[in-house]
């Protein structure tokens, strides 16, 4: 079978030219053969359009046609749509209710972006990308890019033991209530001072006693 030449790609669509008749109307029957022949060449075919640039209008068997392949378009899971920037076709297509499942467009440039849309994977809409979190600084002892903090008081983990027994002696050295061998370096009476107050006063009684005997 010669391969068609009454249609181009534009987009994902296969966009098939108007057939005229010989008065120069569109052609539905010739329609139908074009696009028959069109899916038995492509058996995978999902995006068909038929181009009206240049109609003024169509009659009803036209619409018929567009009826019958918008559904078998839909059944592939895909789209059957115009090619039309006329007004009048527009109204008769909106007349018949065809506009809710026929794809209409004015250019060919609208069925691109169409075409560029429905190729983007269903995953990368554009709002929906997360967001990574912002860094936060490392908290971790010894990691490479923060260098060892200083242990203190509130560290936890495996340093709360040593941190716990640390606090408790130096409670124990701020307790007032020291005496004798453990503050060797106090202010108080040293048992060196205690001694010559004790001979100070022997050597006074002394004094006293020979001072009596002499009187």
């Amino acid at each position: 079978m010669p391969q068609l030449k009454n249609y181009r790609e534009v987009g994902v669509f296969d966009l098939i030219s108007a057939p005229l008749n010989p008065i120069g109307a569109f052609d539905a029957e010739q329609f139908k053969k074009d696009v028959r022949a069109l899916l038995a060449e492509k058996k995978d075919e999902q995006f068909l359009a038929v181009d009206l640039t240049g109609l003024d209008f169509v009659y009803s068997d036209a619409y018929n046609a567009f009826i019958q392949f918008q559904q078998e378009m839909e059944d592939r899971k895909g789209l059957f749509a115009v090619l039309t920037n006329n007004k009048t076709i527009v109204d008769g297509l909106r007349k018949a209710g065809l506009d809710k499942n026929i794809k209409v467009f004015a250019l060919e440039a609208d069925m691109m972006s169409f075409s560029l849309h429905t190729q983007a994977p269903e995953n990368s809409a554009p709002s929906e990308t997360l967001e990574e979190p912002s860094a936060v600084a490392s908290q971790n002892i010894g990691t490479e890019s923060e260098p060892p903090r200083h242990l203190d008081r509130h560290s936890t983990g495996q340093h709360r033991r040593f941190t716990k027994s640390f606090n408790a002696i130096a409670k124990e050295e701020d307790n007032p209530k020291k005496k004798g061998l453990d503050v060797p370096f106090d202010e108080e009476p040293s048992s060196a001072k205690t001694v010559i107050i004790v001979v100070l006063l022997l050597l006074a009684a002394i004094g006293g006693v020979l001072a009596f005997f002499y009187i």
